[in-house]
């Protein structure tokens, strides 16, 4: 989704450091959890919301949706649930078993191959 390269290796986000990352003001964040569900950040005891790293890049996507590719909310909802649809239905350990298997069946033949070139 977003470019992972400025969110710190850690947790948790408080509201102040994730509205920092993703370069918008705490109350949009706030507005952005009501309107959509992919985003659900974790209460602390003192209920300051907790944002794991994955809400983090989820609201950067949010907000290149919105901010640079001029969606609407309604848009935006639609191209992050196809998104994932599409991240689902391509999962990368499946290309790459798939890629495995193609490359064993590669080395299984060759062997194949220069077996029986051997015996003959």
């Amino acid at each position: 989704m977003a470019s992972d390269e400025r969110i710190p290796e850690k947790l948790y986000f408080r509201i102040g450091e994730a509205s920092r990352i993703v370069g918008v003001k705490p109350y949009v964040l706030r507005f952005w959890e009501k309107e959509f569900d992919l985003v659900k950040p974790e209460k602390s005891s003192s209920k300051q919301r907790l944002y794991r790293r994955q809400d983090v890049v989820a609201l950067c996507e949010i907000k290149r949706l919105l901010h640079e590719e001029r969606y609407t909310i309604e848009g935006t909802r639609k191209k992050l649930k196809e998104l994932l649809t599409a991240k689902v239905t391509a999962r990368p350990e499946t290309i790459s078993l798939d890629r495995l298997k193609s490359e064993l069946l590669a080395v299984r033949a060759l062997l194949k191959k220069q077996y029986s070139s051997k015996k003959e």
